[in-house]
């Protein structure tokens, strides 16, 4: 409430101020701004043409000096248009001062008189230049009052140039090629002629280059917002050089209403974004979404308010061309705002609804992170244009530095390429484990440099991309069926071969008929599934592929040192590690019975030591802790 209060306040500080701005014409006479403007491009060209000298430096200075001079006047040009007050008895005035000359001109090319003619035909040119520059300022005037749109000022300004562009140029050329090789004697005059001409140019084309900031009473207009200011300050006569109560009270209505839009909008919005994707969610979800989305359409509207009353607060005259441009640039940033926490709301739900569908995550998130760039980018490049920065000077600058950025960025350059890589070659996704040197967990997130790895220990691990691409990666969970049990059963060496043998395939048996381990049908399962693994299965191996493990083995491997070893290798099919601890437990148990029912034992790790007695000649064995006698050698 603090911050819609004080920009209310805000509106009525820059209504009081513009209406101020619009009664003080010491600064705003157009003719004068104009021949300051003139003079400053004097002195500029003088020392551009000096710049080689070996003061250059504070040649520049000066000339950054004089164009920030320059520039604060072309500022006051569009308030100062609406300060032109033309009289018929001027018209007339200047209409007789363009007839005599037009008739002296003539009179002395009859009589060859060059001297006199020359003189006059140049004071008739600077004439006709600015003919030609106040008409347009004049018609110009006219249409700021009535709401003009951009198109149409821009139309009227180029019609002022062309007559600028075409007829003075001519009319300058055939002054000169009248001179022959006798231009000396005028080149002052000439010189001022030229200056005229292209500082009338370059304010036309500075007021061109600004019509849409200029048209800021288009929006006055077609809310028919001036009528309403007339008619209030006829109802309530209060108004003074610094009161307008019509401004006021309209500043007032006009603030508040597009205010209370705020909840109404952002319900709207929903709305529509709903219609769009068809996506139903719950009041709690909904409710979240547009507490997101209503700040960045308040924010929106404040702006838009404080647009439409600064530019109330400046009627008649539009809206200043810096103030404008400020608020063009707050738009950009606020409909960035609007755009990026549409994503953050509802275009993440909708997009995580498509990641569940499609079963790529990474992609989707990868998607939404360039998307996020590339809207960041744009909004920064509209910014810049509006500074006054050359776009395509700035991109065409960026291919001369690239192998700069290059090399400076080259580390975060391979990231990107790596992460878009990982991608295509589909090696992890989002919620994989997987092991890729060091660094073994789940995968959390894969980012435009770095991807998120989350570690058994609960350690948050960013790996950068290229690493990824460049070490081997293990994916645990790119599996199907089939997850590795392999163990070792050590018997007694007191144990016959018959029921050795016969443990073996009881134990091969047990695991056939288990309902918990993979038998060698599931490859076979697998492809009766996906009709386009029999087309490949001649030239990859599809079980494999998929990951799905049947193999069983139980045999006799080895006579160890202590005890007599049958290995066990099979895959469970469950690919679940708390499923998979399970199955290993029960198998191992059932191993326990079959080894026990067969009448035979576990062996350990034990060592038996024979001594020879001196008398006999005789072996005896000593086990475990007994002691070695004296008489034993």
């Amino acid at each position: 409430m603090s911050k819609i209060l004080f920009s209310l306040l805000l509106c009525l500080v820059f209504a009081f101020g513009a209406d101020n701005n619009n009664t003080d014409q010491n600064d705003t006479n157009i003719v004068d701004i104009t021949k300051q403007i003139q003079t400053l491009n004097a002195q500029i060209q003088i020392l551009k043409a000096q710049q080689t000298d070996a003061n250059s430096s504070v040649k520049s200075s000066n000339l950054d000096t004089l164009e920030k001079k320059k520039s604060r006047l072309l500022d006051k040009i569009p308030l100062s248009i609406m300060q032109i007050d033309v009289k018929q008895k001027d018209i007339d005035k200047f209409k007789l001062q363009k007839a005599s000359l037009e008739k002296k001109v003539a009179r002395y090319e009859k009589q060859d008189d060059k001297d006199l003619y020359i003189k006059n035909a140049i004071e008739l040119e600077k004439m006709k230049i600015g003919e030609s520059y106040f008409t347009t300022l004049v018609n110009l005037e006219n249409i700021f009052k009535n709401g003009a749109k951009a198109g149409s000022i821009k139309d009227l300004i180029d019609t002022g140039l062309l007559n600028l562009q075409t007829n003075s140029y001519v009319s300058i050329k055939e002054l000169k090629d009248s001179l022959g090789d006798n231009t000396n004697a005028y080149d002052s005059a000439l010189s001022d002629l030229e200056l005229q001409k292209e500082t009338s140019e370059e304010i036309l084309t500075y007021l061109k280059a600004n019509a849409e900031l200029l048209s800021s009473n288009l929006i006055l207009s077609e809310l028919n917002l001036t009528n309403a200011i007339e008619y209030i300050n006829k109802l309530v006569p209060l108004n003074s050089a610094k009161f307008n109560t019509g401004k006021i009270v309209i500043i007032i209505v006009v603030f508040a209403f597009f205010v209370s839009l705020t909840r109404l909008l952002a319900k709207l919005t929903y709305w529509l974004m709903s219609l769009l994707t068809s996506l139903q969610e719950s009041k709690d979800i909904k409710d979240q979404i547009l507490d997101i989305i209503k700040k960045p359409i308040t924010c929106l509207l404040i702006i838009y308010a404080l647009n439409i009353c600064i530019g109330i607060g400046f009627y008649p005259a539009p809206m200043p061309i810096n103030t404008a441009n400020v608020f063009s640039i707050i738009d950009i940033a606020g409909f960035t705002w609007l755009i990026l926490a549409i994503l953050d709301g509802y275009g993440t739900l909708l997009l995580g609804k498509i990641a569940q569908k499609s079963g790529r995550k990474e992609v989707v998130n990868l998607v939404l992170k360039i998307v996020y760039f590339i809207i960041i980018i744009l909004a920064l490049l509209m910014v810049l244009s509006r500074l006054g920065f050359d776009i395509s000077a700035l991109i065409a600058s960026l291919g001369i530095g690239g192998l700069a950025v290059a090399f400076a960025a080259k580390d975060i350059i391979a990231n990107f390429f790596a992460s878009v890589m990982l991608l295509f070659d589909n090696a992890f996704s989002q919620g994989d484990w997987i092991v890729c040197g060091d660094i073994e967990g789940t995968v959390v997130e894969i980012g435009l440099r770095k991807t998120t790895v989350r570690s058994l220990d609960n350690a948050l691990i960013f790996v950068p991309n290229s690493k990824l691409t460049s070490d081997p990666i293990k994916n645990w969970s790119r599996r199907k069926v089939g997850r590795n049990i392999k163990m070792t059963i050590g018997l007694t060496y007191d144990s016959k071969p018959p029921v050795i043998l016969k443990c073996i395939d009881e134990i091969r048996q047990m695991l056939l008929e288990h309902p918990k381990i993979s038998k060698s049908d599931n490859g076979g399962a697998f492809r009766a599934k996906d009709s386009r693994s029999r087309f490949k299965q001649n030239i990859v191996s599809i079980d494999d592929l998929a990951g799905y493990k049947s193999r069983l083995w139980v045999w006799l491997d080895k006579l160890n040192d202590s005890s007599i070893d049958i290995n066990i290798n099979c895959f469970t099919k469950t690919i679940v590690g708390d499923e998979y601890v399970l199955v290993k437990q029960d198998i191992i148990f059932k191993i326990m019975d079959i080894v026990e029912n067969n009448g035979l034992s576990f062996a350990f790790p034990s060592q038996s030591l024979y001594v020879e007695n001196a008398g006999s000649n005789e072996l005896q064995p000593i086990l475990n802790n007994d002691k070695i006698s004296k008489e034993t050698v």
